[in-house]
């Protein structure tokens, strides 16, 4: 296993006690500091996943093992009625961290509309939009991870919605954490969605966004981990792309909830414009099929267009055994186009066992098949992940 993933048996230990504990506890909130002269309101919290992966194939080498996947903690807060803050640090296990969320926000320009100033993730895919806490899958869809990589970049958005529709637009630059040796890539990205149905256990979700980014050093890469964080491996990788004036990230969303059957599926490409080249394009896409056995529903948000946190009707613990759900998904991702980035196909299945509103296990087995460059790979997965937040 790879020194820079390693967690000892005591962190994994440490960890399934402080879920467990969460379990007893029933974690409801995150605390709240009282109210002072400065601050109307301020909140606390964070989230801890961590991950455990094998990995089985004759053809390409990936390290099994475990992983801190996401550690974080966020402070947030209302200044009065019409500002507002977060800021958000994540730890990772070999000791370094980096800034996530960073930014001021503005809510004077009406109830439904929000301007935020700051570090936040771009405007995007229905994916990206949705939290990892309350994803179906541990990673996010092959063309997702390719495309549209929920990236935080420091810019400006405004967002607006009505009761069965939103809309976000924004004006990005880097990341806080990327080095000075080059000039910042700019862009620009926009979200719309909307609810033709929505009713209480119903809901369909129609959405569509764009991104467009000339990139830092007219360079730019696309690539995926075989929806598994564990390993750094990619079965399909473009290298390098160099001579590239501008990118254009696109995609179409569907989305549908019946009580306890919920459905959605993505469309995402790329188009590279490069100096002296072809126009180059990539896509891919994905669907998911979930059932929650014990009847829950999926929430859906029609002001955010995105997905929300899953409360068990009976949690366990408390006299029940919690929300179970199992899932399947379908992804593909084609990556070459001029240059021979591979393709590849996922087939995943999942069940998710949620403890109560704020803990969570998941088990996942991916079989995953690639082709680059007339070598093809066939890798199995089995990974699980217990998850509390607060």
């Amino acid at each position: 296993m790879r020194s820079r993933y390693r967690v000892t048996v005591g962190m994994v230990a440490a960890t399934v006690m402080v879920v467990v504990a969460g379990t007893a506890w029933g974690v409801e909130s995150a605390p709240r500091v009282a109210h002072s002269s400065a601050f109307d309101a301020i909140k606390i919290g964070g989230r801890l996943m961590v991950d455990v992966a094998l990995y089985d194939s004759d053809d390409v080498e990936l390290s099994s093992g475990t992983e801190v996947r996401r550690g974080r903690i966020f402070v947030k807060g209302a200044l009065n009625e019409d500002w507002f803050f977060k800021a958000q640090y994540e730890f990772t296990a070999s000791g370094a961290g980096s800034v996530k969320d960073f930014y001021m926000g503005y809510k004077g320009l009406g109830d439904a509309t929000t301007l935020l100033m700051g570090q936040f993730v771009e405007y995007g895919s229905l994916a990206d939009t949705t939290s990892s806490k309350y994803t179906t899958f541990m990673e996010r869809a092959l063309p997702v991870l390719a495309f549209v990589p929920a990236e935080r970049r420091i810019g400006v958005g405004i967002d607006t919605h009505g009761d069965a529709w939103y809309a976000g637009v924004g004006l990005f630059g880097e990341n806080s954490e990327v080095d000075e040796e080059a000039d910042d890539g700019v862009g620009a990205s926009l979200r719309v969605t909307a609810a033709p149905i929505l009713a209480t256990e119903r809901a369909l979700h129609l959405g569509a966004w764009s991104a467009y980014r000339t990139p830092r050093g007219d360079e730019t890469r696309l690539r995926a981990r075989p929806e598994s964080h564990v390993s750094d491996t990619r079965l399909i990788d473009t290298g390098v792309i160099s001579n590239v004036n501008a990118q254009v990230s696109y995609g179409l969303e569907l989305a549908g909830v019946a009580g306890p059957l919920s459905l959605q599926a993505e469309y995402l490409g790329m188009l590279l414009d490069r100096e002296g080249f072809d126009d180059e394009y990539y896509a891919g896409w994905y669907t998911t099929l979930s059932w929650i056995l014990t009847g829950e529903t999926r929430p859906y948000d029609a002001h955010s267009g995105s997905f929300g946190r899953l409360r068990p009707l009976h949690p366990a613990g408390e006299g029940g055994v919690g929300a179970w759900e199992v899932a399947a998904r379908f992804s593909t991702l084609d990556l070459d186009d001029g240059i021979p980035g591979g393709s590849e196909d996922n087939l995943t299945l999942g069940l998710n066992w949620y403890v109560n509103t704020h803990t969570r296990f998941m088990l996942n087995l991916i079989d995953a098949s690639a082709e680059r460059a007339g070598e093809e790979s066939d890798v199995t997965i089995i990974q699980l992940r217990a998850q509390l937040d607060f």
